[in-house]
């Protein structure tokens, strides 16, 4: 009897061992991700319920197209960028049930870059696992890592739970960074970004012309993705039953205006159907009335530089306040933060 209890002990001694030893490597062997994603997720959580009157939500054409700072000095919304880099609907969807679980926003503006998007999670894994990686509520976490095993069975949910399962060739590449500690909150309350790219620099190219060509395409038979459609239809959804303006933002991305015009009977179709707003910028009208330049306002074809974002969301805050009757802040206990922000960024960035 006694050599069974001790060899009982031994065996939970072993495995006590184990998983402590497999909770330290789980904190070694993951990936890194280059992103405020995890602290912009507390911050949310931390700050008063009616902080965002607007939530921006899509890919990184959007993260640097719209600048929430200049968007309250135009009239005083309060907003947040919350966009990320690659596209997909269902890692949207569920950022969107996380921000309404702690923010009661008056619009949500989407760019619904993936609307004709048929790509697996296992040919663009990363985005998937950035969005799970930095999800503070688990079964939130749990919830996105089960809809992305049943659209894509290849995504094991096991390496998504335990990322050291997806990274354990990490091994061979372990730096210092690997041993300090990750996902720590940084204070994001004097962040002036709000989620927003402010980025610097030149176009990297030959600039040219905006002109009407760039926007010229016949109608395409293109079908939009019953894979991602489904989620934005559940975003559309989220935001209805909340009363909630949901808006289709499109930022001005040159490079892709010829496509975006290939497409825009279908999905103007879809996007009326479902009671969505449009804010169209893809357009010459649009980038001539922001007097837009590539030399100046773009670093590619598609991303703009922090001179194209200061244009657009001027223009957006008048659209957002006239057209949907968003809030005016200004004058309230909420313009002191702001308004150091926009002076710290003005600053940095030599506004005068």
């Amino acid at each position: 009897m006694k050599r069974r209890i001790a060899g009982i002990v031994k065996v939970i001694v072993f495995l006590i061992g184990f998983c402590l030893i497999f909770l330290q490597l789980q904190k070694v062997l993951h990936y890194r991700w280059d992103s405020e994603l995890y602290s912009t997720n507390i911050y949310m959580k931390e700050q008063p319920k009616d902080a965002y009157d607007v939530i921006f939500l899509g890919t990184s054409e959007l993260k640097t197209a719209v600048y929430p700072g200049a968007v309250f000095q135009t009239n005083g919304i309060t907003s947040y960028n919350y966009a990320v880099t690659n596209k997909s609907a269902l890692t949207m969807y569920y950022q969107l049930k996380y921000i309404l679980r702690y923010q009661e926003p008056k619009a949500v503006c989407c760019d619904f870059s993936a609307l004709y998007d048929d790509t697996l999670p296992s040919e663009r894994e990363n985005v998937y696992r950035k969005v799970v990686d930095t999800m503070p509520d688990f079964d939130l976490k749990w919830e996105m890592i089960k809809a992305i095993h049943e659209m894509d069975p290849e995504q094991s949910v096991l390496s998504y739970l335990f990322p050291m399962l997806r990274y354990h060739s990490i091994w061979s590449e372990l730096e210092e960074e690997h041993f300090q500690e990750d996902y720590v909150y940084q204070d994001m309350s004097e962040n002036y970004f709000n989620g927003c790219s402010l980025l610097k620099g030149e176009y990297g190219g030959e600039p040219y012309d905006i002109t009407p060509g760039l926007w010229e395409a016949e109608r395409s038979e293109e079908q939009i993705s019953d894979l991602n459609a489904q989620w934005y239809d559940k975003m559309i959804a989220l935001c209805q039953e909340n009363d909630i303006f949901i808006i289709a933002l499109f930022p001005p991305a040159l490079g892709e205006g010829y496509q975006h015009t290939s497409r825009w009977e279908t999905t103007k179709d879809y996007l009326e159907s479902r009671g969505v707003g449009i804010i169209d910028y893809n357009n010459f009208d649009a980038a001539e009335r922001i007097e837009l330049k590539v030399a100046e306002d773009y670093i590619d074809s598609t991303h703009m530089t922090y001179k194209g974002s200061l244009k657009l969301s001027r223009d957006l805050a008048y659209i957002l306040y006239g057209w949907y009757g968003m809030e005016d802040h200004s004058g309230t206990e909420k313009a002191k933060q702001w308004n150091e922000q926009w002076e710290a960024f003005c600053e940095d960035y030599d506004i005068k």
